[in-house]
């Protein structure tokens, strides 16, 4: 893109930040899946067990596809790249709506990898490429991309679940492929790159003469930083999902009757979005190191409350907990893009999104351990008596992971500072040639 004024930047990157959040918020639809679930069962004639697996396929198929998503994004660019998540969202749910009826393959097929890659490739190549275009605000973009895709399932999902019963499951979701394929499109042939100098112009006190970004020669799975950060958030992600996929009969254990319970899948919903803008301006306004010790202390209130709901039967606890809880979880996403960002610079910001989104696959798996080992639905309490334990070494972590980012930032700035040396005596070479 050919440089850009200040004011023409700004312009700019509102219209893709307002574009990109409305795509992520049809992308989105895809965690709706337990609002869909029992519909599916119903209508295709599936058993419940057997449905209930599909979920966990598209969460490892969407951070496969972020990762696919950021090396074809450096060989078709970004427009093409966003033209494969819109075929493969649209094959995945028009393919569920048209072909699911009593296939639970096509089912795990369709919804689970087709639909889990397209929005995994397309989320990675919206969030990676609209950041870029705030290196002053990256906190504040990353939350509103993420409230965005976090306000989906509640917004949409909650529509397309009450057209059903009229227009059927299966006109429903062949719907939303073509509709949010169409979205994905427009964007596509809207959304471009920044200009280099975007850092220089918007944010210069981050900015080299030169334009060299000192993080972009590090690779997170060779940094100690990244997997010290990567315990923190497979934790909080394994306390959050084991509240959201549970929300609506844990209500119901502590007293709560059915019609609030999934009002209360709802608001958590809700707190999750909001919490992606929250914990973006939180970001902005501290560092990395407040944001993920504020969101770990909400995940350790969070398990306290709901303890204390499942012991007590206080419900009104347990309303706290999971608000705590959603909160917690749509924070993750937003330090992870903010984190990879500022720490590993913005070359190959796509691939070390991915990679630190990569820690949903293992708070996925540590929390299927975890359910396993203690009985899961059968024994909640114990559940929750683990995740509060692993909640304080979350909370503890952001010790060892300041240690690490204190070093990684003064590291960071003498290389700035080497490079501003180097460049200087470059230009001073030049004007002594030319004189």
């Amino acid at each position: 893109m050919p440089d850009l004024t200040i004011g023409q930047i700004k312009s700019k990157r509102m219209l893709y930040l307002a574009l990109s959040t409305l795509t992520l918020l049809f992308l989105g639809l895809i965690y709706a899946f337990s609002m869909f679930a029992a519909p599916i069962c119903t209508t295709f004639g599936l058993e419940k067990s057997a449905v209930g697996l599909t979920f966990n396929i598209m969460m490892i198929t969407f951070c496969i596809g972020a990762v696919i998503g950021s090396q074809i994004e450096r060989k078709i660019g970004v427009r093409n790249t966003l033209f494969v998540a819109a075929v493969m969202f649209f094959c995945g749910f028009a393919g569920t709506g048209l072909f699911g009826n009593g296939s639970i393959a096509v089912v795990y097929g369709c919804y689970g990898v087709l639909g889990g890659l397209g929005v995994g490739i397309g989320y990675n190549s919206v969030i990676a490429t609209t950041n870029i275009w705030f290196p002053d605000k990256v906190g504040f973009s990353s939350g509103v991309l993420m409230m965005g895709f976090g306000l989906g399932s509640l917004i949409l999902g909650t529509l397309s679940v009450n057209l059903a019963p009229s227009v059927g499951l299966g006109t429903v979701f062949t719907a939303i492929g073509v509709v949010t394929a169409l979205v994905v499109v427009v964007l596509a042939c809207t959304l471009r790159r920044p200009p280099e100098n975007i850092v220089a112009l918007m944010a210069p006190e981050k900015a080299t003469s030169s334009g060299y970004d000192p993080g972009d020669q590090d690779a997170p799975l060779k940094t100690g930083t990244f997997y010290v950060y990567w315990i923190w958030a497979i934790i909080v992600i394994a306390i959050g999902l084991a509240t959201i996929g549970n929300c609506a009969s844990d209500a119901q254990l502590v007293g709560l009757d059915a019609a609030f319970a999934t009002l209360l899948v709802g608001l958590v919903s809700t707190c999750n979005g909001l919490a992606r803008v929250v914990i973006g301006l939180i970001y902005d306004k501290t560092n990395v190191k407040v944001t993920m010790l504020v969101d770990g202390l909400i995940a350790v209130a969070a398990c306290a409350c709901i303890i204390g709901a499942l012991t007590t039967g206080v419900s009104a606890l347990y309303v706290v907990g999971a608000f705590c809880c959603g909160f917690c979880y749509g924070g993750v996403p937003v330090v992870a893009s903010a984190f990879a960002r500022q720490r590993f610079g913005a070359k190959n910001y796509p691939l070390n999104l991915s990679l630190a989104n990569f820690a949903i696959v293992f708070g996925s798996i540590l929390n299927i351990i975890v359910q396993g080992a203690v009985g899961g639905a059968d024994n909640r309490l114990a559940v929750f008596m683990v995740m509060g334990v692993l909640s304080l070494v979350a909370a503890l972590d952001v010790l060892p992971f300041s240690k690490k980012w204190n070093s990684d930032l003064k590291m960071l700035e003498s290389r700035k500072a080497q490079a501003s040396s180097a460049s200087s005596a470059q230009a001073g070479d030049t004007a002594t040639a030319a004189s």
